[in-house]
């Protein structure tokens, strides 16, 4: 009964929350209110109704098909039986229609009300309307047999109304079909967004990614529990619960905590983006390290929604970087002692007057190959120092000046491998620049230029302005290298297939070194190479903002 009142005021319940006996009372209700209705406008305005035997079977079949209603068990019955109530509703309305229509106008519509709960159950609607519209039809022809007018003229008067309630039994019928179908679409659509939040709170809580999703006034709405067991580490260690300015979050590599404004994830509420930013959380063996994305998103209508924080938990792979690069760096160091020695000695013997030619060439051996492998050190030493080309000073430079230096200091390793060196600047490409990395861009792409070509040959260095970028050209007339190898000599410890071949020493590291300088300066490094003809690396590095007009 509660749940009844609440469906009638309007409030939290809706009609298919109710059971099958209060659908049906329900359903019912406008009928019984109306006749009520009726009873009391007769009252008014003819009493003598009251004494007409008709009127008063009205009522009283009305209010006992209402109380059929409430008292017959109809979930225990077959579906669709319950549609036996407003067929028998077309009783009381012939029968107060007949009785009461000289004073009151249009109480055949009564039989709306029967006909929008056959129409609106959905329970075979086109059986129903059609057998609705036929109750109306004898409701409006029934009478005229007691009275002895039935004739066509009569019968054909009294059409209008089963018409009319026919055609509103038509239309309920087509919304009611239409409604179900959309509610069907929305319980299909609720069960498949049903079924993706799992989904998603499955992956989340698989996936080995802290995730937290705040809301757009920066409330948590969501967090797995790998957010919350990475951040455990950045809780106070002293037994309280401790306030939240007082976590223990880090910047990577530094001892001083960081105010809660510097943190990821106020900074993402800022408007700041954050991109895969490594911070501490906690101090001692418990400490992790995370690397922190942040991603704002947006509802429907484009409006700011939210806010998604992804901790990725990198503790193990910084220490296994870490051990790799201290691994690299002593391992190159431990090797320029010897190397140095080696280099300095065969120096000093070289210029003793005595040796012989032969002894000469050995040592001319020994030297070149000292250099090679000083210069495989080398850029090992660059590959395991991590963060030194970011941090860097840059100044201004003129690119073609670095150019003809580079030329410059390879000429005698030209001449040695009977290579003609040539260079060409076309005036001065002001850049701004670390010298020490630009210097070992254009070293490395020279000797290598000189290292893959024949003697005999030439390699040349052009260097020349390009709209707003500065360019160098290192062309060679050496082995070349196959076109599906491009991209793989750019990575680090990546060679050629051709040149693992030959025997020539080398690490595969200069190529990937020079480009990462380059992308760090704002460049390019790319490379155009037919095998057997020759190969033409380009740098292109973007000039001072002044130089560009």
């Amino acid at each position: 009964m509660e749940k009844l009142l609440d469906v009638l005021l309007l409030g939290r319940v809706r009609f298919h929350d109710l059971n099958l006996t209060g659908r049906v009372l329900l359903s019912q209700l406008p009928l019984n209110l109306t006749m009520f209705l009726v009873c009391a406008v007769v009252a008014v305005v003819d009493p003598r109704k009251f004494r007409d035997p008709s009127f008063l079977a009205a009522q009283a079949i009305a209010v006992g098909l209402f109380a059929l209603c409430a008292v017959i068990p109809w979930q225990r019955l077959p579906y669709g039986t319950f549609l036996v109530i407003p067929f028998l509703d077309f009783v009381p309305v012939t029968f107060v229609r007949s009785s009461a229509s000289d004073a009151l106008s249009g109480l055949g519509l009564l039989a709306v009300f029967p006909m929008l709960w056959l129409a609106g159950s959905g329970y075979r609607a086109r059986l129903m309307v059609p057998l609705g519209g036929v109750a109306s039809l004898v409701m409006v022809w029934a009478p005229l047999v007691p009275a002895g007018t039935v004739d066509a003229r009569s019968l054909a008067a009294q059409l209008m109304t089963p018409v009319m309630i026919l055609a509103v039994g038509v239309g309920a019928s087509v919304m009611t079909a239409s409604g179900t179908a959309q509610q069907e679409r929305v319980e299909e659509l609720l069960e498949r967004s049903e079924t993706r939040e799992r989904l998603l709170d499955t992956v989340l809580e698989t996936v080995d990614v802290g995730v937290i999703v705040l809301d757009a006034e920066g409330q948590g709405m969501f967090a797995n529990s790998k957010q919350i067991e990475v951040y455990a580490a950045a809780l106070p260690t002293d037994g309280a619960a401790g306030h939240e300015t007082e976590m223990m979050i880090y910047r990577e590599g530094s001892e001083d905590p960081l105010p809660p404004e510097q943190w990821a994830l106020e900074r993402a509420l800022a408007g700041e983006e954050v991109e895969r930013e490594l911070y501490r959380l906690g101090k001692g063996a418990e400490a992790r390290t995370v690397s922190v994305t942040v991603r704002g998103f947006s509802d429907a209508g484009g409006a700011h929604a939210g806010t998604v924080v992804a901790s990725s938990d990198v503790t193990d792979v910084v220490a296994a970087v870490r051990a790799r690069d201290r691994f690299l760096s002593i391992m190159s160091h431990e090797f320029r002692t010897p190397l140095a020695n080696i280099m300095g000695y065969a120096e000093m013997v070289q210029d003793d007057p005595l040796l012989s030619e032969t002894s000469r060439s050995d040592l001319e051996v020994i030297s070149r190959n000292a250099q090679h492998v000083n210069q495989m050190v080398d850029d090992i030493l660059a590959a395991a120092v991590t963060g030194t080309d970011s941090a860097a000073i840059r100044l201004p430079l003129d690119f073609a000046e670095l150019v003809r230096e580079a030329g410059a200091s390879s000429g005698p390793d030209a001449k040695r491998r009977g290579i003609r060196l040539s260079v060409e600047t076309d005036g001065a490409l002001p850049v701004v620049g670390d010298r020490t990395g630009l210097v070992r861009v254009l070293d490395n792409l020279v000797s290598n230029a000189l290292k893959y070509s024949g003697s005999g040959t030439e390699v040349s260095l052009r260097a020349s302005r390009d709209g707003t970028w500065a360019v160098c050209a290192v062309e060679d007339h050496g082995m070349g290298i196959a076109p599906d190898e491009l991209e793989r000599i750019f990575t680090r410890f990546g060679r050629s297939t051709s040149v693992l071949g030959t025997g020539i020493p080398g690490t595969g590291l200069g190529l990937a070194l020079a480009k990462e300088v380059a992308e760090k300066h704002g460049g390019t490094i790319d490379c155009t190479s037919e095998v057997g003809v020759g190969s033409t690396f380009t740098v292109r590095l973007p000039l001072r903002a002044e130089a560009r007009s």
